[in-house]
This record gives C-alpha cells, structure tokens and sequence, in this order.
C-alpha cells in the first residue's frame, strides 16, 4: 500500500463501522507490547508525539509503557493544535494519568534527557517532501543520542535526506517500510478489497490556482439518431468533476446534446451515425483531451463499429462502455492501455466468453468494472468490491453515469481509483434517490443526486 491507499483504508475502516478510537488504543498497545518484548521492563523512555494520528498512537503506547517504565511523553507543539479527534482523546486521557509530559514549541534549544529508548511517533505515511521546522532539527537530536530508536509505523522524514535511524519500525495492519514488524490492529484484511467514501475522498483535489482545462478535458464519443441521451447523461457527470466537456457525436444527435445543457461543447460528425471516415476528426480532438469515453449510445451499424475498433488503439487513456462494448468483440487484442471497460455480466461474456474477469483484465492489461448486484473492479492483480446501489439501478441511463464518473475521476486520476470511486458515487447516489423515492426514480434522479454525493463522500 502507498501513502493514499493507507489513508483510503482509514476511511473505509470508519465508514464499514470500525471505532477509530478502538484502533488507536490497539495500534498502541501493540507498540507498547512489541518494545516490551524486545526491551524488556525498567527503561527510561521517552516517546516523541506529532498532532496527528501517529502522535495519537504514541499516547496510548505511553500509558501502556508507564505501567513498567520510566516514561516521558514530548509533544512537539500546542495541545490545542492536535488534528484529529482521536488523537485530542487520547491525549486528554493521557494528562489525567501520571505519566510524564512536555510541550516542545522551539526544538532548537531543547535538551532531549538521557533515555533507554526513544519512541518516534511524530508523523506518518501522510507527509510527503522534506522535513520541515521543529521536525527536521528534532530528528537531528534524536538521532544524536545513543538510546535504542523505536517508530510507529515508519521513521519520521522516511525516505528524505534526514530521517530517523530507527533500530526498530512497528508498522499498523501492513508491511510499510522493509523489516518492519507489523502489528495487528482489529481490521480484517477484506476491508481493503471493499470500496468506500475514502476512494473518493482521496482523490486529486483541485489546486487554488489551477486554471481552465487543468482539472480534466473530456471527450465523449456516442449518441445517435435513437440514443441521444446516453452521452448526455455521460457527459453531465462528468462535468460534475471535470472542467471541460467535449461530446463528439453524429449530427443527428448534435441538436438534441447541444439543446439538453450549455455544458457541453459539442462537436457533430459527418454522418448519420459513426463512420470510419470520423476517425481522423476524433483523433484530434482526443490530442486535447486527458481522457476518450467510446460507446454511450452509439449504436450498432457495422460501419460505427469498425470506426470504434479504430478508436480503441488510439494512445489516451479510455473508458469503452456499452455500444463500445459490442464492437470490441473479437479486437480486444487491439486495445491500446490504459482502458476501463464497464460491462454487465451480459456485456463481458459477450466479448470474453467464459473467462473470469481478473483473468481478462490480467491478459488483455486493462481494467474492467463489471457492473452487477456486487461490481468487482479489478487490474487482474488487484480486485476491489463495490456494495452500494440497488435495483432501481437497472433504469436505463444508469449505465452512462457510471461511466461518466470513470471517464471524470479518471482524467487527472489513478484509472483504478478513478473506477472504484465512481462505481461508489453512481451507487451512493442510486441508494439515496431509493431512500426518497423507492424503486421510482430515473436516471436524471441519480444525476441529481451526485452532487451532494461527492460532497458527502469528500468530507466523510
């Protein structure tokens, strides 16, 4: 696991009902347990403490420490600046016992006392760059003295130019740095193959200053004379994420997509229906675009779907959804990655026969998201399972959002992510028009309910 999955993990493990407070007091008993074992009783020891979930760790580690040692808690700054709730609670509990604490606000005069072991819980996977004021001159000092190091899930400023030379790495749930010892916290290992608001939580916020175009340019290629709503219904999520929406369609669909929204910038094509002779068109349009949806409403003329099986080398990452599908029988060896396929169980045997979608995935190297009570997202080497949504799903136009929400998350994101995330939202959104509504709810309903979706999602 890298940085981002670890927090997605924390998230989902709070979403599915896991006490965070609960993990924390056996994250830290944990640590307590293995500095035990490995340094028996009767040491002077002093436990350094960030403001955040790491630092959190380290009190519990102390109360379970003081029980037989001579132990001091520091905290490197205000007590009112600790980020999380959890931490806050434990760190209450903390000075309401008798173990030792000091507040470190200037590390450049400190004194670190003489200890048997220093405990470093001072920051976690989620700091990224170099170490930054108090931390880099306090990982100075505590490397300058010769008591035993301990972290707490990896060496604070990891893989920078000063980082903790530490004797001993105790890290959470998984093996974080080489020759760790890993502790177990109280989450069942399935956790991390279910989806949940932390996959989407997580994903690339938008920077203050990013300008036009910088937060996703789409191009949709679908829509015909009978199915003028799918890119539609494809192209209003991903507006709800991406800055810029470009639908490529035939021109008997371009005044219908054109008058549905000003949201759209629309492009008609030269016929009645995708033809190969578009291909070239599409090509520069895909130039200027981070990411090409294939397939929302298509159709299935034998000429649209050799301009499709044109469109599946082009060098872009690519979402192939419905119609897109159909072509892509028999020409998946054509298939330029990344791609994102988006099939039913109907869809996938239609094109992989009785191959077993990892299996497909790993072979052809894409990712497939198959769509059903439970939708499995997987790489071939990595699976994720999606739980939210419902019946009512099987409305037409659903479909279409779904890859919609792919097609957005996935022009600035990890296409993997992208698609755990969006099956999440089109299911969330689904669960909650079927709260309000039952079973009668439409696709436009689920459009409606994406936005505050997403925001629930990012700031779960």
């Amino acid at each position: 696991m890298n940085e981002v999955e670890t927090s997605i993990l924390d998230c989902n493990s709070r979403y599915f009902g896991f006490d965070t407070l609960q993990l924390m007091e056996n994250a830290g008993r944990s640590v307590a347990q293995e500095i035990e074992n490995r340094y028996s009783h009767d040491n002077k020891i002093g436990i350094f403490c960030g403001r955040g979930n790491n630092g959190g760790d380290g009190f519990v580690a102390a109360r379970f420490l003081a029980e037989h040692n001579d132990v001091t808690v520091y905290l490197v700054g205000s007590p009112r600046d600790i980020y999380t709730e959890e931490a806050r609670k434990n760190y209450s509990i903390l000075k309401n016992t008798s173990v030792k604490s000091q507040i470190i606000l200037d590390t450049k005069t400190i004194q670190i006392a003489k200890h048997d072991i220093i405990v470093d819980a001072l920051l976690g996977t989620g700091i990224q760059g170099e170490l930054r004021e108090p931390y880099r001159t306090l990982v100075e000092k505590m490397n300058a003295c010769p008591a035993a190091k301990v972290s707490v899930d990896i060496p604070t400023g990891y893989n920078t130019s000063v980082q903790i030379a530490a004797d001993l790495v105790i890290s959470m749930h998984y093996e974080k740095v080489p020759s760790c010892v890993v502790a177990t916290i109280g989450v069942p290992t399935q956790i991390e193959s279910l989806v949940g608001p932390g996959d989407v939580r997580f994903l690339k916020r938008r920077k203050n200053d990013s300008h036009k175009g910088d937060n996703g340019r789409v191009l949709i290629v679908g829509g015909s004379e009978l199915y003028h709503g799918a890119p539609v219904f494809s192209g209003t999520a991903a507006s709800k994420i991406s800055d810029l929406v470009f639908i490529a369609c035939p021109r008997s669909a371009a005044p219908v997509i054109k008058g549905a929204t000003p949201d759209f910038i629309v492009h008609p094509l030269s016929s009645e229906y995708l033809v190969p002779e578009d291909v070239s068109t599409l090509e520069d349009l895909a130039e200027s675009c981070d990411i090409v949806l294939i397939g929302p409403g298509l159709g299935i003329h034998p000429k649209t779907q050799k301009a499709c099986q044109s469109l599946f080398a082009l060098d872009i990452p690519k979402v192939i959804d419905a119609d897109g599908l159909r072509a892509l029988k028999g020409m998946v060896d054509v298939l330029a990655p990344p791609a994102v396929l988006t099939p039913h169980h109907g869809e996938f045997a239609h094109v992989f026969g009785t191959q077993s979608v990892q299996d497909a995935a790993r072979e052809h190297a894409c990712i497939i998201v198959q769509k059903g009570v439970t939708d499995v997202i997987t790489t071939g080497t990595r699976t994720k399972y999606n739980h939210t949504g419902n019946a009512g799903m099987t409305t037409g136009g659903t479909g279409d959002i779904l890859a919609g929400l792919i097609t957005g998350f996935g022009a600035v994101n990890d296409l993997f992510q992208a698609s755990c995330a969006a099956a999440f939202v089109s299911g969330m959104a689904g669960d909650r028009c079927y709260q309000k509504m039952g079973f009668h709810y439409s696709a436009s309903d689920v459009l409606d309910q994406l936005q505050p979706t997403l925001q629930w999602c990012e700031t779960f």
